[in-house]
């Protein structure tokens, strides 16, 4: 006989279906920012619900010898002080929901922690009467898994961003020669003006306003160096696309020029944001950028161009990065995101694999093709809208 692995448990529900009604007898429409002000209703509801039964999986699953070690006790007992699946199961059944699922932080007997899918529905017998099914199944494994693969993405994207910054060093260096070049003149020009019988303070003032300002350029220019080369873990939040697409272009700017190629960044009106990770967003459009300059570098291409197209339609902004290089050889295109796979002779093969993989991350998806119109390659980054 197969012996289940998911735990179920009876919950007697009463006292919260009970506050609940009086939540709503009393006219509260917001529960959840109700709650959020009154932590003591909240705590109320986590504490409103009793184990009346519980089946032989859940024993194992939450460390009791027999059911009775769990009969009878509070369901807060089982979950983690922080964890929200409680909470947001009862402000879920407050608007109306007929089911609730959530990954849970969960507690076994002995105190130890464990992670589980936890689901649970009024009982055919007690939707009114507040007697609920609860279920229980351990993902410890899967979620250590997934944070292994989530370290493992993490640690190539690093790898990949400093060698990416290895091509970029000629760039960076040009770049932050600019301002310290600037500096040295202006600082010169301020030593002469000190060697006048008659000072020119509206003039010295200026130059040395100059020099703060390129020293403000120089450290923009090594803070983002850093932040490109930081080892860290990912860290989404609300980004602008035309902000990460502009800062992308600065990385590769000095290449652009040395390569005399024209480029272009079009974002439509409606463009707005992405919930996403800045730094490894960067990294996506630098590496496609890089790998347009090239392209055009390796075949000297007659007048380079570059575009970068964004737009956003439904629920996704989609950015294109076009050249007008030779194109995409046909019996390529399928194997452009495969690991080591490259069309260049120094190239490491790692970068669209990258790409791909934290475009993926971020609930979205990239593709290359050939362009239709004219020559070149197109290379398509499509991402979830983030809606405030």
């Amino acid at each position: 006989m197969k012996v289940s692995t998911i735990g179920f448990v009876v919950v007697d529900a009463r006292e919260r279906v009970a506050a609940l009604d009086e939540l709503h007898a009393a006219g509260i429409v917001d529960l959840s920012g109700y709650l959020d002000d009154h932590p003591v209703m909240a705590a109320r509801l986590r504490h409103g619900m009793v184990i009346l039964d519980v089946n032989e999986a859940a024993v194992r699953m939450f460390g009791a010898v027999t059911r009775a070690d769990m009969i009878g006790q509070r369901t807060q007992r089982f979950f983690d002080p922080l964890c929200t699946a409680q909470i947001n199961s009862a402000r879920a059944f407050a608007a109306g929901a007929t089911s609730f699922q959530q990954q849970a932080h969960s507690v076994r007997l002995d105190g130890s922690r464990f992670e589980t899918l936890f689901c649970v529905v009024p009982r055919a017998d007690g939707a009114t009467s507040g007697l609920w099914l609860a279920s229980f199944v351990d993902i410890t494994e899967h979620v250590q898994r997934q944070a292994s693969l989530n370290t493992l993405r993490d640690e190539l994207a690093h790898v990949s961003r400093i060698s990416t910054l290895g091509e970029l060093s000629a760039s960076i260096a040009h770049e932050i020669g600019q301002p310290l070049s600037s500096i040295g003149m202006t600082a010169g020009a301020m030593l002469r003006l000190l060697d006048r019988e008659e000072l020119d303070r509206d003039l010295l003032r200026r130059q040395c306003q100059r020099i703060v300002d390129q020293v403000a350029r120089a450290g923009d220019i090594i803070d983002r160096t850093r932040r490109m080369a930081a080892k860290r873990d990912g860290q989404q939040a609300p980004v602008s696309i035309a902000d990460v697409l502009n800062e992308s272009m600065q990385f590769v700017q000095h290449d652009l020029n040395r390569t005399n190629i024209k480029f272009s960044i079009m974002c439509g009106d409606h463009v707005t944001t992405v919930l996403a990770d800045r730094i490894q967003l960067q990294q996506v459009f630098v590496n496609l950028l890089m790998n347009a300059i090239q392209i055009h570098r390796q075949a000297q291409t007659r007048m380079p161009e570059i575009t970068v197209e964004a737009f956003s339609q439904d629920d996704f902004i989609t950015v294109h990065v076009i050249d007008n290089g030779p194109g995409l050889a046909d019996d390529s295109i399928g194997r452009l995101f495969d690991s080591f796979f490259t069309t260049r002779a120094e190239g490491l093969g790692l970068g669209l694999g990258i790409c791909r993989t934290i475009v993926a991350a971020h609930g979205g998806s990239i593709k290359a093709s050939s362009r239709v119109d004219a020559m070149g390659a197109r290379f398509s980054v499509c991402l979830p809208l983030h809606r405030a």
